[in-house]
């Protein structure tokens, strides 16, 4: 027999610990989780305001920044018209000036404001310089169309070579230059149709506006008529449209024999005239000189039809 102190202490230990059941480990394990979301939840709510003071200040400068790109074009609209009144081609520059100017406004503009909000944020002023200098190497490298358009519209800006509203013909495509930005040109040609070129592409610039305009037409003589005859009746006609179509300020000049074709002696009519009227003027030269030659009896060299054997 065991002394009885000794007999509990054995007594004890020969008991097992009670473990807790399944349920009761689930119910430990799901309070363990609604705590760490609690504590989360409470982070979260803590960071709330900082969240929304941010969010509402990257607002206001959203809405400054728009207020502050359309107040500078108004500005810059207002002082171009200003140098604009001293004359017409002061005005087509300092338009030109205008387009140019506020495209590069409204690019330094976003850039600015895309680095006040990033600043808000706690991005550092040097990680926005390092990413700048990564964007302009991968601009030099990976980019170099879009640098060329830049270097390009920077050219044409300061040489001047076309401006708003100047008739061009640009890469062999006509038309009347409706803006200028920093990085296109944009044209719109006599059906209405607005083309964009990129500036970096532009290899040939015709201006058709400065100063004054040429109309030249053409005419087919037949070799039977006399010249001399022909010429006389040309200039005769010129002179009556000299005072009767609208633009035409001089008699035009009436050139005698220009160049032989397979079936016509040519002719050529040219007169100055206003920047943009030489089409009309032309056609209104054709039609004098079409209706001149039918009252005369003289058929214009033409290719003969076939007749019904096919000869």
């Amino acid at each position: 027999m065991l002394p009885e102190p000794i007999a509990l202490i054995a007594a004890r230990r020969a008991t097992p610990t009670p473990q807790p059941d399944m349920g009761e480990q689930v119910a430990n394990d799901l309070i363990d989780k609604a705590g760490s979301a609690i504590e989360t939840a409470s982070g979260y709510l803590d960071l709330l305001p900082t969240v929304v003071s941010r969010l509402l200040m990257t607002f206001l400068v959203l809405i400054i920044g728009l207020i502050a790109i359309k107040l500078g074009k108004l500005l810059i609209t207002a002082v171009a018209r200003l140098i604009g009144k001293k004359s017409d081609y002061a005005a087509k520059r300092s338009e030109t000036a205008r387009s140019f100017i506020t495209s590069i406004f409204s690019y330094i503009m976003f850039f600015i404001m895309a680095t006040v909000i990033l600043w808000l944020f706690n991005v550092s002023m040097t990680s926005i310089l390092a990413a700048a200098g990564v964007v302009g190497i991968g601009l030099a490298f990976g980019a170099q169309t879009l640098v060329k358009d830049l270097l390009s519209g920077l050219f044409i800006w300061g040489e001047r070579s076309i401006g708003i509203g100047d008739l061009v013909n640009i890469n062999d495509m006509e038309g009347t230059v409706e803006s200028i930005s920093i990085r296109t040109t944009s044209i719109r040609n006599y059906n209405g149709n607005v083309i964009t070129i990129p500036n970096g592409d532009i290899r040939a610039i015709t201006n058709m506006s400065h100063g004054f305009k040429r109309a030249i037409v053409t005419i087919p003589c037949p070799y039977e008529e006399s010249q001399e005859r022909l010429v006389a009746m040309v200039r005769e006609e010129m002179e009556t449209a000299a005072q009767e179509v609208d633009g035409i300020e001089n008699v035009p000049d009436v050139m005698s024999i220009v160049s032989f074709d397979k079936l016509a002696v040519q002719l050529q009519v040219a007169v100055v005239c206003p920047v943009g009227e030489h089409w009309r003027i032309e056609r209104e030269i054709r039609t004098r000189i079409k209706a001149r030659f039918d009252r005369e009896g003289i058929v214009m060299p033409h290719y003969p039809l076939p007749d019904s054997e096919g000869r």
